[in-house]
């Protein structure tokens, strides 16, 4: 089989990158996945909130992008969904990253991000259940919801085929090596010979980039999620909440549930790499007692009346800094494979606007709308990290 572009990896950004690539017409371009299906990995797993909250400015730039992809994906992608859903994000900040705050706003202001404090009495009308008495202030974004994960990953896959793209699952790639016209990609389900590769292989990649002998510091790490019942008097659409002064995030998703996460950078920092094929998928009795410390808390009324449901746990492909790689491998030795990997739970929410930097750069050469060249493989060792301004994991 042979193709001109070959996409590793169904998830959300794999997925992006094919539409886009199929819609700046590139001919036939295939995207090869080795699970069941489109987004059968950790997109699944996404708690898929969709935020504008970044405080590096390009990334900040790539998430609005991205949020007014999401608003206008029905438009855009005609007869395809997202299922995105508007609720605003309130976020609870603590004392000593007020003034880093205020430095993000004024940043945002100059994007053309929505974002301001405003008092808590006005959180009040916005969430009457939040108990906002341990924040020393509150910041409000209007423009912050969620989508489907899913769903989003197979509309993108779906409207590319609709432009001739093709798409194999169950299909692993076992190995990739220098052919006169390209590359050639070895397959459970044979060889496939491409002119250029993208590598969108999230908490897979390690072993891939390490067969080619490239060094990228990836570790994949684990982030659990509960997922509590919502009273009668908590039911409905609401908004997002940050918890800074927990290191958490809450997610009122559909009529009646309350996904519960961590944003602890020690979460992160200390944490184990773990095996994306062999790790505990679910949540612990002490994960299960923290978040439900850190819920009743927050939201007061779900000490008494609240259930828990069910939790999980997904896996982030974190970089040191994380922020993602983007990048063509020809510095490495491999002119035509490019890279979109080390997402550190990011992937979903941009994967509109990765999509279209990376289709760009395979058919163009280049991406000129805005400067990526912070996210190359090379910073790690010349030291030029993306830090973010607060130290919260996933808030960067």
């Amino acid at each position: 089989m042979r193709t001109e572009v070959a996409v590793v990896g169904g998830g959300s950004t794999g997925s992006s990158i094919l539409y886009h690539l199929a819609k700046r017409g590139s001919p036939g371009p295939l995207l090869i996945e080795r699970g069941p299906g489109i987004a059968s990995g950790m997109t699944s797993r996404s708690t898929a909130l969709v935020r504008t909250h970044y405080t590096v400015p390009v990334v900040a730039k790539m998430a609005l992008l991205s949020y007014r992809f999401f608003r206008d994906f029905g438009s855009l992608l005609p007869g395809f969904t997202s299922g995105y859903r508007e609720t605003g994000l309130l976020i609870g900040v603590d004392g000593r990253s007020e003034g880093l705050v205020g430095e993000s706003l004024k940043m945002f202001k100059q994007l053309g991000i929505k974002s301001d404090f405003v008092d808590k009495q006005e959180a009040g009308r916005i969430e009457p259940l939040l108990d906002t008495s341990g924040f020393q202030s509150v910041v409000y974004e209007p423009n912050m919801g969620y989508a489907e994960p899913s769903t989003t990953a197979s509309s993108f896959a779906s409207a590319a085929g609709a432009l001739g793209a093709r798409v194999l699952t169950e299909t692993a790639l076992l190995g990739i090596k220098k052919v006169p016209e390209g590359y050639s990609l070895s397959t459970t389900k044979g060889d496939i010979e491409a002119r250029e590769v993208v590598l969108a292989t999230g908490v897979w990649s390690g072993p891939i980039f390490e067969a080619l002998g490239v060094p990228i510091p990836l570790k994949p790490v684990r982030h659990p999620v509960a997922i509590y019942g919502r009273p009668a008097e908590f039911q409905g659409v609401g908004p997002a909440v940050f918890d800074f002064v927990r290191s958490a995030y809450y997610k009122a998703e559909g009529k009646n549930l309350l996904f519960v996460g961590s944003m602890e950078a020690e979460l992160d920092a200390s944490s184990p790499g773990a095996d994306p094929d062999d790790y505990d998928e679910g949540v612990t009795f002490e994960e299960l007692e923290k978040y439900s410390k850190w819920t009743s808390e927050v939201y007061p009324i779900m000490a008494s009346k609240g259930t828990y449901e069910r939790g999980y746990s997904g896996l982030y492909d974190n970089t040191p800094d994380q922020q993602p790689v983007i990048d063509e491998l020809s510095d490495f030795g491999y002119p035509g494979i490019h890279c979109l990997v080390g997402l550190s739970g990011h992937g979903f929410k941009l994967c509109p606007e990765f999509g279209r930097v990376m289709a760009s750069q395979v058919l163009d050469g280049r991406f000129e709308d805005y400067d990526v060249s912070a996210f190359s493989l090379k910073r790690f060792g010349e030291g030029k990290l993306l830090k973010g301004r607060y130290d919260i994991s996933t808030v960067g």
